[in-house]
């Protein structure tokens, strides 16, 4: 977690790395998590990326992959521009024109110190375990309860 880091947040690898490990050995999560990590972004980047944000690590928790329609669990560390922790339940999007995902729950938090980076991770990590012991995992409850689309019946082409 630490080669992530900027030097001015390695102090925090280690709260980070027990709040991880606490996400993904839930009984949920159990081998649906992967994660994806970009040392080479632990620089505060000189421009903003094109997209409005730079990873510097991410998690994904698949909790539906049906052939028409996906439940996920995101979290993630990144410059937007300033440090941010960002976590989401997303769906599949079947809007006209298609945006990829919905995120039908999100939690967004800047952060300026070790510590606040800390509780922002937490929050994150907090909300993602609260589905994970609640649910739902089914895609189209979600978006009932967001007023999205549903999934086509037959998978895209």
């Amino acid at each position: 977690m630490r080669d992530v880091l900027p030097l001015d947040y390695v102090a925090a690898g280690d709260d980070l790395t027990n709040l991880a490990l606490r996400l993904e050995t839930h009984r949920a999560a159990a081998n649906r998590t992967a994660w994806h990590w970009y040392p080479e972004h632990a620089e505060h980047p000189q421009e903003s990326s094109e997209r409005g944000y730079l990873l510097l690590l991410d998690a994904t928790i698949v909790l539906a992959d049906l052939n028409t329609d996906w439940l996920e669990l995101t979290l993630d560390i990144a410059w937007r521009p300033e440090l941010t922790v960002n976590a989401a339940v997303e769906v599949g999007c079947w809007c006209q024109p298609d945006h990829n995902v919905h995120q039908v729950r999100k939690e967004r938090r800047s952060v300026a110190s070790p510590q606040d980076l800390v509780d922002a991770f937490a929050a994150g990590a907090a909300m993602l375990l609260d589905v994970l012991e609640s649910g739902p995992f089914e895609p189209s409850t979600w978006r009932t309860r967001t007023g999205l689309p549903n999934a086509p019946v037959a998978p895209r082409q």
